[in-house]
């Protein structure tokens, strides 16, 4: 978690601490303890600056499924209609849209045995006085023109979800939002080809 902002070509402004919670994704061919002292070991070389606060987290699944609360929702919905997450909540969008898509990621989480707090939302939601219009990640992904991580953040959880039994339909729509407009990118650079324009005639033949 961090808040840097390219204020003009070559210039960074850090205006939030960097904080990074690190702890073991648990691999079943692995012991928990070896799991955790590679942890310790990537924790003291993050921290080695003493620029950064990087600390262990015992419950690494608690806490990402935390931030894809915010993540797959207000990211997510600020890259799509180009709002900052100040003019989302003054719009009225983080009412309609984004909170409905946050209970969807705490009713997975839950179903997945990782329980969220009830008030999770209004956590999130004002976060951040409403006047920083804070330019989130995906959003300024999209601004720049470039691809975005759509797949990790809302394709894992909407899985989830559905592998669990769990109906995520706003999750689902911003999904197949930001796929259309990742499939659109792609194309613009080159990287997707579509067949060329038919080309019609006056007399409609």
């Amino acid at each position: 978690m961090i808040g840097a902002h390219e204020m003009s070509h070559g210039q960074i402004e850090q205006d939030d601490a960097d904080t990074l919670l690190i702890g073991a994704w648990h691999n079943p061919n692995l012991s928990q303890k070896d799991e955790q002292a590679a942890a310790d070991v990537f924790i003291r070389m993050y921290s080695a600056g003493g620029k950064t606060n990087c600390k262990p987290d015992q419950d690494v699944y608690f806490s990402r499924w935390r931030k894809l609360v915010y993540n797959s929702c207000l990211n997510s919905t600020c890259a799509i209609t180009g709002l900052d997450t100040g003019k989302i909540r003054l719009s009225g969008l983080s009412e309609t849209l984004v909170r409905p898509a946050m209970e969807e990621i705490r009713t997975v989480a839950k179903a997945a045995g990782h329980a969220l707090p009830e008030d999770v939302a209004d956590s999130m939601l004002n976060a951040e006085p409403i006047d920083i219009y804070c330019v989130p990640s995906m959003q300024k992904d999209l601004e720049k023109g470039n691809f975005t991580e759509f797949e990790n953040i809302l394709g894992e959880p909407l899985r989830e979800g559905k592998k669990l039994g769990v109906p995520m339909p706003t999750i689902s729509m911003l999904y197949e939002t930001l796929k259309g407009i990742q499939w659109k990118n792609m194309v613009l650079k080159g990287k997707m080809e579509v067949p060329p324009k038919k080309q019609t005639f006056a007399n409609g033949t």
